[in-house]
């Protein structure tokens, strides 16, 4: 537990990180806390470094680092667009919600986003009404592949591809609820394929 005296040397510390972006010097935490030596400072700093708050930097005259800050600076943060949610049940008019949602590193990559599934139609594999699933833009899919699909311009959906040899593709459910929709494959552009799938429990 800190002292009065060391948590407005803690105090002053912070608030000077935030004003200029850099360490003070300790004639400056001196001068900041209402002291006129600089040996009691470099004690009240001591103690701070004692309980893992600061960090003293060897070499510089500005030696002092929030070890807080500083661990934070050195996570990774890959944000996705959240573009929004789209329909994994029958046809209905994609809906667009710029956002941003934190992945960490799982799915990082050029051109991957996020859509936020609203429907029941592909719960056999395991996407369930809900869940985030994360996908690599592009306009070309394999057989098989799960796709974001629009079709007509207009409506798009989550639905396993599948591509026919009489120039259709069937866009197919993964719930007996619901009937594959086959059509000529030129009302159909693929907006991704989904590469990746997050789930939160509340």
């Amino acid at each position: 537990m800190l002292t009065d005296r060391q948590q407005d040397t803690y105090d002053f510390i912070v608030h000077y990180f935030d004003e200029h972006d850099r360490a003070p010097l300790l004639s400056e935490v001196a001068h900041g806390i209402g002291l006129s030596s600089q040996g009691s400072v470099h004690n009240y700093i001591q103690a701070l470094v004692n309980e893992g708050l600061i960090e003293r930097v060897v070499g510089k005259s500005r030696g002092l680092r929030l070890v807080q800050r500083h661990n934070e600076s050195e996570k990774i943060s890959v944000i996705l667009p959240l573009l929004g949610r789209v329909a994994a049940g029958r046809l209905i008019e994609a809906v667009h919600d710029e956002s941003e949602i934190d992945l960490g590193d799982m799915f990082s990559g050029s051109g991957r986003f996020v859509l936020k599934v609203n429907g029941d139609s592909m719960i056999d594999k395991a996407i369930m009404s809900g869940d985030y699933v994360v996908l690599q833009e592009q306009r070309t899919a394999n057989h098989g592949d799960i796709v974001l699909a629009l079709v007509d311009f207009h409506d798009a959906t989550l639905k396993t591809l599948l591509i026919n040899d009489n120039g259709t593709v069937t866009l197919q459910p993964a719930n007996a609820d619901y009937e594959p929709v086959t059509l000529p494959s030129e009302r159909v552009m693929i907006q991704g394929v989904v590469v990746g799938q997050l789930r939160t429990y509340s």
